[in-house]
């Protein structure tokens, strides 16, 4: 079996008076433990760590096929209060087209991780995180998969899909460094809400400290467009 991917997710901004819950998945803590959902994440808990993703081929000569996908559902409960659960600007910078930092160790990709076909899941194909669902607005979902596995090598990216209602959603992407010691970039996710348009954004990101930023904005009111960002993704709330 090539060396296993371990992808770390975690959520590190949530608006005061919400509650978000991880609640279609099984994930593995930081003591290697399985947690099954549902569960309640909170950034003030752990640095807001939502779990750990263990990735393998599809066989066990995972040969030019995908690898494992796994797809989390989670929702929001509760009332936003307070200025964290009151965006109602944007700031912007020139985003950047990042695609995670470049580990020491690394492959010379074979793939484009800008192109869809090296992908499962299709972003203009995906619809409501879960339509059956009451509030459909108030959920949304994670998808973790991989491009191709080599024979004897992992693949070139990781990404997390990450999505809220039905709004069309983006990628957090990572490099995979040829060695089975090396593992993706940490995956982490910042939440605001704008009671004026009853909007809901999501953005993810690879660095606490870009977390941080975003998360010291939303206090200040403003969805910040930040060049390491991967981008927001707004959906109608209520």
């Amino acid at each position: 079996m090539v060396g296993t991917i371990k992808q770390q997710l975690y959520v590190t901004g949530i608006p005061k008076g919400l509650t978000m819950t991880e609640w279609r998945a099984t994930l593995y803590d930081s003591a290697e433990r399985e947690r099954f959902a549902p569960f309640t994440i909170d950034p003030s808990v752990n640095q807001g760590y939502v779990g750990e993703v263990k990735m393998y081929g599809a066989h066990a000569f995972p040969s030019n096929s995908l690898g494992a996908r796994l797809e989390i559902l989670w929702k929001l409960t509760g009332t936003p209060t307070g200025r964290l659960g009151d965006a109602d600007s944007k700031v912007t910078t020139d985003p950047a087209n990042d695609t995670g930092s470049d580990p020491g160790d690394q492959a010379p990709p074979t793939v484009d991780p800008n192109d869809p076909d090296v992908w499962a899941t299709k972003l203009d194909q995906l619809g409501a995180a879960d339509p059956r669902a009451e509030e459909p607005a108030r959920s949304g979902r994670l998808i973790i998969e991989t491009t191709e596995w080599g024979l004897i090598q992992r693949p070139d990216y990781v990404a997390v899909v990450y999505q809220v209602g039905s709004a069309t959603p983006l990628r957090v992407v990572s490099k995979v460094a040829a060695t089975i010691i090396d593992q993706p970039d940490d995956a982490l996710f910042v939440i605001g809400v704008n009671s004026n348009t009853q909007e809901i954004g999501i953005n993810g990101v690879q660095d606490k400290a870009v977390s941080d930023t975003l998360v010291s904005y939303l206090i200040q009111g403003i969805f910040y467009v930040h060049e390491k960002a991967f981008g927001w993704v707004f959906g109608k709330f209520w």
